[in-house]
């Protein structure tokens, strides 16, 4: 079913349709710049902690050096060789005091560090620093264990007791021995606090949580509820797939994760950013943008109903005068004075006008209608009655045969059916009442030529109902008849076939007379009996591919080839 809108209501559509259009259009675009920015926010954050994860690394290296600068110092080897030789000599603590001596050169002011402690071959500790931290003995063997799997090499350690101190672990290998003999291990305790705050502008903000793992166990924390939390599974994924940055939500609040992994140590460096902190702003903006395309759209809306109503208001009033002309008053016009000045008010004024035009004409034109009418009938029943000379020749034909005149009788007969066929109204006719023509046409045709005109017919039977265009085919025989006659023997011999292929109906004409020209259609001379009459006919009614085709015979004479579509159904156009 049709649904029939108004104007007005098509205008007001249009104009939602623009503002919905538009505002769909800029929020898309807002929503992609949104993303982009997102984007840039991520790579940034996530190039920021990777910056901030090799200063972490670097300020370890230095320190690295250092704990290794101090077990090859050969003050301090020469010490821890004393003491493994002579646990308790005048000499040992001669030693101590020079390997304690030795340690306070270092410039341990210039690292975050806490402490450092040297134990000997025997067990015993050696502290310098701002404080001495107590080790558990359990905590000693089994740092001075881990040490010992290193074989002299660094192996830093953290979550010892709390977020707040990263250990570095060496053993001290006396280097003048080609086997490299243990004479104590080096623990060196930096303040993690301290190691974060150094690296300076590229700290993460108060708001981020900064998490460094080892072996997926938190050893540092700048926020106590991560405090003895595994690393979160969805992290662990990042890590282990290598996406350096993902938005992910813990603990029903939803963060930028970044990370990072040191190669120096191995630990990877997680910084959590809120959501609403990175993007507070740009979604403070998205409301404001909406609130403002809300209150554009409500307003083009409201403008779009008055000026829909500007404009529908005087073509309603319009087709209400319409509406009363169609009932027969022509007087609508004095009912409302225009007031419009625009082509609304043009057309309205233009409409009063035709108005009082057709009252007056149809009141002037009425009685001449009717007399030209009158005039019509009587030329129509001046026309003679084609009936009338059917009826003469019929009697002409009855007389004839009453005298024993058969051969007037059948003369009168076929140009009686001759007649009939050329007076009738039928566009399309079906080819064996053509073919009858045809034959009518002939019989007369011998009466003058006698035994000089032959004409042969070879149309299959299952082509006689094919329909094709009345009075195509007797002009084409006559032509033949006229112009085919043989000019040695003086007889004219015409033959008439017709065969289908596929879709396509030939129909042929041919003769033994002296032939004619096969370019005759394509010449502007007025001569022959109608062929570009009939051509142009079959080109008019089937298309290009269709027409008449001159041909030449076979020994001499003219071929005619009349080429159409098979129709078997009357009416079908293959224009």
């Amino acid at each position: 079913m049709k649904i029939k809108i108004r104007i007005r209501h098509k205008l007001v559509l249009f104009v939602l349709i623009g503002v919905l259009l538009t505002s769909g259009i800029s929020l898309l675009y807002v929503q992609n710049m949104h993303k982009l920015y997102e984007q840039i926010v991520y790579e940034q954050t996530s190039e920021k902690l990777y910056l901030y994860s090799e200063r972490i690394e670097d300020k370890l290296a230095a320190i690295d050096r250092m704990t290794q600068s101090i077990a090859s110092d050969a003050d301090i080897q020469h010490g821890l060789e004393k003491i493994k030789q002579n646990k308790n000599s005048r000499e040992t603590y001669y030693a101590i005091r020079a390997m304690e001596e030795k340690l306070l050169s270092y410039r341990f002011f210039n690292y975050p560090i806490r402490s450092v402690a040297i134990i000997d071959y025997w067990g015993n500790d050696y502290w310098l620093g701002t404080t001495k931290d107590e080790t558990a003995p359990a905590y000693s063997k089994q740092f001075i264990a881990m040490a010992a799997q290193k074989e002299g090499g660094s192996l830093w350690k953290g979550g010892e007791r709390d977020s707040k101190i990263f250990t570095s672990l060496r053993e001290i290998r006396a280097v003048k021995s080609m086997d490299f003999p243990s004479l104590g291990t080096l623990i060196v305790r930096v303040n993690a606090s301290d190691l974060i705050e150094s690296i300076g502008s590229n700290h993460p903000s108060s708001n981020n949580k900064l998490l460094i793992y080892e072996d997926h166990t938190p050893i540092y924390w700048n926020d106590e509820q991560w405090r003895d939390k595994p690393m979160p599974s969805s992290l662990i994924q990042n890590e282990r797939s290598g996406e350096r940055y993902e938005m992910i939500t813990l603990n029903h609040h939803k963060y930028l994760s970044t990370l990072s992994t040191m190669s120096f140590t191995g630990w990877t460096l997680v910084n959590l950013v809120p959501y609403e902190s990175l993007f507070q702003q740009a979604i403070l903006m998205k409301k404001i943008l909406l609130l403002l395309y809300t209150f554009i759209l409500v307003s083009l809306v409201w403008i779009g109903l008055i000026f829909a109503r500007s404009i529908t208001r005087p073509l309603e009033t319009l087709a209400f005068r319409m509406s009363k002309v169609e009932q027969g008053d022509f007087v609508t016009y004095r009912e409302e004075p225009v007031r419009n000045g625009d082509e609304i008010g043009w057309l309205t004024n233009s409409f009063d006008k035709m108005t009082v035009s057709l009252d007056r004409l149809i009141k002037d034109n009425y009685i001449k209608q009717i007399h030209i009418k009158e005039s019509q009938y009587e030329a129509l029943k001046a026309k003679l009655n084609p009936h009338f000379l059917y009826n003469t020749l019929d009697s002409i034909n009855w007389l004839a045969r009453r005298q024993g005149q058969e051969r007037i009788s059948s003369m009168v007969k076929a140009l009686g059916d001759m007649l009939r066929s050329t007076t009738s109204r039928k566009e399309m006719t079906m080819l064996q009442e053509e073919i009858q023509h045809v034959n009518n046409y002939l019989l007369i045709q011998k009466y003058r030529f006698e035994e000089r005109l032959q004409c042969e017919i070879n149309i299959p039977d299952e082509l006689n109902r094919c329909y094709i265009p009345a009075i195509i085919l007797q002009p084409i025989v006559e032509n033949a008849i006229k112009y085919g006659i043989d000019e040695l023997t003086g007889e004219c011999h015409i033959t008439i076939s017709g065969e289908r292929f596929g879709e396509q109906l030939d129909i042929w004409i041919a003769d033994q007379g002296p032939g004619m020209d096969t370019h005759y259609l394509e010449q502007d001379s007025g001569d022959g009996i109608g062929l570009r009459s009939i051509h142009e006919r079959l080109r008019l009614l089937y298309g290009e591919p269709y027409g008449i085709g001159i041909l030449e015979g076979i020994d001499q004479g003219t071929i005619i080839r009349i080429r159409i579509p098979v129709l078997l159904k009357e009416g079908v156009s293959y224009v």
